[in-house]
Protein backbone atom coordinates (compact mmCIF):
# COMPACT_ATOMS: atom_id res chain seq x y z
CA UNK A 1 0.00 0.00 0.00
CA UNK A 2 1.33 3.13 -0.95
CA UNK A 3 0.46 6.74 0.78
CA UNK A 4 0.40 9.59 -2.34
CA UNK A 5 -0.42 13.30 -1.93
CA UNK A 6 -1.16 15.95 -4.45
CA UNK A 7 0.07 18.64 -3.41
CA UNK A 8 -1.31 21.98 -5.22
CA UNK A 9 -1.20 25.46 -5.28
CA UNK A 10 -4.16 25.63 -3.03
CA UNK A 11 -4.90 22.16 -1.90
CA UNK A 12 -3.34 19.18 -0.24
CA UNK A 13 -5.27 15.86 -1.81
CA UNK A 14 -3.86 12.46 -0.32
CA UNK A 15 -5.37 8.71 -0.46
CA UNK A 16 -3.78 5.59 0.16
CA UNK A 17 -3.31 3.14 -3.29
CA UNK A 18 -3.41 -0.29 -3.33
CA UNK A 19 -2.99 -2.18 -6.62
CA UNK A 20 -4.61 0.25 -8.21
CA UNK A 21 -7.58 1.67 -6.30
CA UNK A 22 -7.60 4.89 -4.16
CA UNK A 23 -8.33 4.21 -0.21
CA UNK A 24 -9.08 6.90 2.37
CA UNK A 25 -8.82 9.77 0.50
CA UNK A 26 -9.34 13.25 1.54
CA UNK A 27 -8.01 16.86 1.13
CA UNK A 28 -7.24 20.28 2.74
CA UNK A 29 -6.85 23.49 1.64
CA UNK A 30 -3.31 25.06 2.57
CA UNK A 31 -3.24 28.20 1.24
CA UNK A 32 -2.96 31.58 3.71
CA UNK A 33 -1.92 29.39 6.54
CA UNK A 34 1.66 27.91 8.06
CA UNK A 35 3.49 24.86 6.38
CA UNK A 36 3.39 23.10 9.81
CA UNK A 37 -0.35 23.31 10.34
CA UNK A 38 -0.99 22.60 6.54
CA UNK A 39 0.08 19.30 7.32
CA UNK A 40 -1.36 18.38 10.47
CA UNK A 41 -3.97 15.86 9.21
CA UNK A 42 -1.04 13.29 8.55
CA UNK A 43 -0.62 12.47 12.08
CA UNK A 44 -4.25 11.25 11.73
CA UNK A 45 -3.85 9.46 8.78
CA UNK A 46 -4.95 5.32 9.18
CA UNK A 47 -3.13 2.48 7.27
CA UNK A 48 0.71 0.92 6.90
CA UNK A 49 1.85 2.10 3.71
CA UNK A 50 4.99 0.84 2.51
CA UNK A 51 5.67 3.82 0.67
CA UNK A 52 4.80 7.56 0.52
CA UNK A 53 4.74 9.60 -2.63
CA UNK A 54 3.91 13.05 -3.60
CA UNK A 55 3.97 15.28 -6.36
CA UNK A 56 4.30 18.74 -5.48
CA UNK A 57 3.94 22.60 -6.72
CA UNK A 58 3.20 24.48 -3.70
CA UNK A 59 7.04 25.22 -3.12
CA UNK A 60 9.99 23.98 -0.78
CA UNK A 61 8.70 25.09 2.68
CA UNK A 62 5.19 22.90 2.36
CA UNK A 63 7.27 19.90 1.03
CA UNK A 64 9.54 19.91 3.83
CA UNK A 65 6.52 19.96 6.41
CA UNK A 66 4.97 17.25 4.78
CA UNK A 67 8.47 15.27 4.48
CA UNK A 68 8.81 15.97 8.11
CA UNK A 69 5.19 15.09 9.45
CA UNK A 70 5.16 11.83 7.33
CA UNK A 71 8.72 10.16 8.79
CA UNK A 72 7.06 11.32 12.35
CA UNK A 73 3.97 9.72 11.15
CA UNK A 74 4.96 6.97 9.48
CA UNK A 75 8.41 6.35 9.66
CA UNK A 76 8.97 6.77 5.50
CA UNK A 77 10.76 8.86 3.66
CA UNK A 78 8.46 11.14 1.26
CA UNK A 79 9.59 10.76 -2.66
CA UNK A 80 8.50 13.24 -5.31
CA UNK A 81 7.60 11.69 -8.61
CA UNK A 82 9.73 13.64 -11.28
CA UNK A 83 8.51 14.54 -15.15
CA UNK A 84 9.96 11.83 -16.96
CA UNK A 85 10.53 11.73 -21.52
CA UNK A 86 8.15 8.87 -21.72
CA UNK A 87 5.67 6.70 -19.62
CA UNK A 88 4.10 3.57 -20.60
CA UNK A 89 3.29 4.46 -23.97
CA UNK A 90 2.97 7.86 -23.79
CA UNK A 91 5.76 10.64 -25.00
CA UNK A 92 5.99 14.63 -23.52
CA UNK A 93 5.73 17.21 -26.12
CA UNK A 94 8.06 19.48 -24.05
CA UNK A 95 10.95 20.87 -25.86
CA UNK A 96 12.54 20.40 -22.34
CA UNK A 97 10.52 17.79 -21.22
CA UNK A 98 11.64 18.48 -17.33
CA UNK A 99 9.09 21.81 -16.77
CA UNK A 100 6.54 20.26 -17.69
CA UNK A 101 5.08 20.12 -14.10
CA UNK A 102 4.97 17.08 -12.37
CA UNK A 103 1.23 17.25 -11.80
CA UNK A 104 0.66 17.97 -14.98
CA UNK A 105 2.88 14.82 -16.50
CA UNK A 106 0.91 12.84 -13.71
CA UNK A 107 -2.80 13.86 -15.40
CA UNK A 108 -1.81 12.97 -18.61
CA UNK A 109 -0.14 9.56 -17.84
CA UNK A 110 -3.08 8.65 -16.03
CA UNK A 111 -5.16 9.31 -18.60
CA UNK A 112 -3.16 7.69 -20.86
CA UNK A 113 -2.67 4.71 -19.46
CA UNK A 114 -6.63 4.51 -19.41
CA UNK A 115 -8.13 6.18 -22.55
CA UNK A 116 -6.84 4.90 -26.01
CA UNK A 117 -8.01 8.08 -28.05
CA UNK A 118 -7.39 11.29 -28.25
CA UNK A 119 -7.75 13.31 -25.04
CA UNK A 120 -7.43 16.85 -24.21
CA UNK A 121 -6.42 16.92 -20.19
CA UNK A 122 -7.63 20.03 -18.05
CA UNK A 123 -6.96 20.82 -14.53
CA UNK A 124 -8.61 23.56 -13.34
CA UNK A 125 -7.21 24.98 -10.08
CA UNK A 126 -5.80 27.86 -9.40
CA UNK A 127 -4.18 27.80 -12.46
CA UNK A 128 -5.73 26.53 -15.63
CA UNK A 129 -3.84 23.68 -17.74
CA UNK A 130 -4.75 22.09 -20.73
CA UNK A 131 -3.09 19.44 -22.31
CA UNK A 132 -3.65 18.08 -25.41
CA UNK A 133 -2.60 13.92 -26.12
CA UNK A 134 -2.91 12.46 -29.63
CA UNK A 135 -4.42 8.83 -30.42
CA UNK A 136 -1.18 6.83 -29.44
CA UNK A 137 0.02 8.84 -27.23
CA UNK A 138 1.88 12.01 -28.73
CA UNK A 139 2.21 14.92 -26.19
CA UNK A 140 1.17 18.15 -28.36
CA UNK A 141 1.95 20.70 -25.45
CA UNK A 142 0.16 22.80 -23.60
CA UNK A 143 -2.04 25.91 -22.58
CA UNK A 144 -1.94 27.67 -19.04
CA UNK A 145 -4.29 30.38 -18.06
CA UNK A 146 -5.32 31.78 -14.66
CA UNK A 147 -8.72 29.76 -12.81
CA UNK A 148 -11.43 30.73 -12.09
CA UNK A 149 -10.80 32.58 -8.73
CA UNK A 150 -7.90 34.46 -10.55
CA UNK A 151 -9.68 35.80 -13.35
CA UNK A 152 -12.14 36.86 -10.46
CA UNK A 153 -9.22 38.69 -8.59
CA UNK A 154 -8.40 40.54 -11.08
CA UNK A 155 -10.88 42.46 -12.09
CA UNK A 156 -11.49 43.36 -8.14
CA UNK A 157 -8.27 44.30 -8.10
CA UNK A 158 -8.41 46.34 -11.32
CA UNK A 159 -11.79 47.76 -11.71
CA UNK A 160 -14.05 50.39 -9.58
CA UNK A 161 -17.18 49.49 -7.36
CA UNK A 162 -17.42 46.30 -8.11
CA UNK A 163 -16.48 43.74 -4.69
CA UNK A 164 -17.12 40.66 -6.72
CA UNK A 165 -16.87 38.27 -3.26
CA UNK A 166 -20.22 40.05 -1.43
CA UNK A 167 -23.37 38.39 -1.90
CA UNK A 168 -22.11 36.71 -5.08
CA UNK A 169 -23.26 33.45 -6.59
CA UNK A 170 -21.05 30.68 -8.41
CA UNK A 171 -22.47 31.41 -11.47
CA UNK A 172 -24.38 28.63 -12.78
CA UNK A 173 -25.97 28.76 -15.92
CA UNK A 174 -29.40 27.99 -16.07
CA UNK A 175 -31.00 26.33 -19.82
CA UNK A 176 -27.61 27.74 -21.04
CA UNK A 177 -28.52 31.30 -20.58
CA UNK A 178 -24.93 33.23 -20.14
CA UNK A 179 -26.09 36.42 -19.89
CA UNK A 180 -26.45 37.99 -16.40
CA UNK A 181 -28.99 40.11 -14.96
CA UNK A 182 -27.17 41.81 -12.58
CA UNK A 183 -22.88 42.88 -12.46
CA UNK A 184 -22.11 39.86 -10.08
CA UNK A 185 -23.89 37.18 -12.13
CA UNK A 186 -22.45 38.74 -15.05
CA UNK A 187 -18.77 38.95 -14.14
CA UNK A 188 -18.95 34.69 -12.17
CA UNK A 189 -20.36 34.08 -15.86
CA UNK A 190 -18.10 35.58 -17.98
CA UNK A 191 -14.97 33.87 -16.50
CA UNK A 192 -16.51 30.85 -16.67
CA UNK A 193 -17.76 31.15 -20.40
CA UNK A 194 -14.27 32.04 -21.25
CA UNK A 195 -12.85 29.46 -19.33
CA UNK A 196 -15.38 26.75 -21.47
CA UNK A 197 -14.56 28.62 -24.87
CA UNK A 198 -10.64 27.81 -24.00
CA UNK A 199 -11.61 24.20 -23.61
CA UNK A 200 -13.44 23.83 -26.44
CA UNK A 201 -11.11 25.58 -28.98
CA UNK A 202 -8.01 23.44 -27.14
CA UNK A 203 -10.42 20.89 -27.94
CA UNK A 204 -11.16 21.04 -31.15
CA UNK A 205 -7.86 21.88 -32.32
CA UNK A 206 -6.71 18.15 -32.38
CA UNK A 207 -7.02 17.13 -35.89
CA UNK A 208 -6.88 13.24 -35.37
CA UNK A 209 -10.43 12.89 -34.12
CA UNK A 210 -12.68 14.25 -31.61
CA UNK A 211 -10.85 14.52 -28.29
CA UNK A 212 -12.02 13.09 -24.72
CA UNK A 213 -11.87 15.85 -22.52
CA UNK A 214 -11.34 15.10 -19.05
CA UNK A 215 -11.72 17.49 -16.40
CA UNK A 216 -9.76 17.43 -12.66
CA UNK A 217 -9.10 20.25 -10.34
CA UNK A 218 -10.92 21.71 -7.24
CA UNK A 219 -13.18 24.15 -9.85
CA UNK A 220 -13.68 21.35 -12.42
CA UNK A 221 -17.58 20.77 -11.10
CA UNK A 222 -18.45 23.98 -12.16
CA UNK A 223 -17.44 23.75 -16.08
CA UNK A 224 -19.84 21.00 -16.68
CA UNK A 225 -21.06 19.38 -19.78
CA UNK A 226 -19.15 20.90 -23.05
CA UNK A 227 -21.27 21.66 -26.90
CA UNK A 228 -19.62 19.33 -29.29
CA UNK A 229 -17.06 17.64 -26.35
CA UNK A 230 -17.16 14.43 -24.79
CA UNK A 231 -16.81 15.16 -21.12
CA UNK A 232 -15.41 13.43 -18.10
CA UNK A 233 -15.04 14.57 -14.92
CA UNK A 234 -12.20 12.78 -12.87
CA UNK A 235 -11.24 14.58 -9.39
CA UNK A 236 -8.65 12.16 -8.43
CA UNK A 237 -6.72 12.00 -11.82
CA UNK A 238 -3.28 13.07 -10.42
CA UNK A 239 -3.39 10.84 -7.76
CA UNK A 240 -4.11 7.77 -10.33
CA UNK A 241 -0.99 9.10 -12.07
CA UNK A 242 1.19 9.73 -9.19
CA UNK A 243 0.53 5.99 -8.18
CA UNK A 244 1.35 5.52 -11.78
CA UNK A 245 4.55 6.57 -12.08
CA UNK A 246 5.50 5.70 -8.72
CA UNK A 247 5.77 2.15 -10.01
CA UNK A 248 8.63 3.36 -12.68
CA UNK A 249 10.68 4.80 -10.05
CA UNK A 250 10.75 2.17 -7.42
CA UNK A 251 14.11 0.31 -7.61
Amino acid sequence: MKLLFDVGNTRIKWAMELDGRLLEAGSVTHRGISAADAVGFVAKLTGSPSSAWAVNVAGPDIEAALRQAVMARFNLSLKLARTTAAYGGVTNGYTNYEQLGADRWAAIVACGHRFKRPICVVDIGTAVTIDLVREGGAHQGGIILPGLQLMLGALRQDTSDIDIFANSSRGDVPDGDWFGRDTLTAIHRGALFALRAAITEAARSLDDGRPLVILTGGDAPQVGELAGCDTLLEPDLVLHGLALLSVAEEP
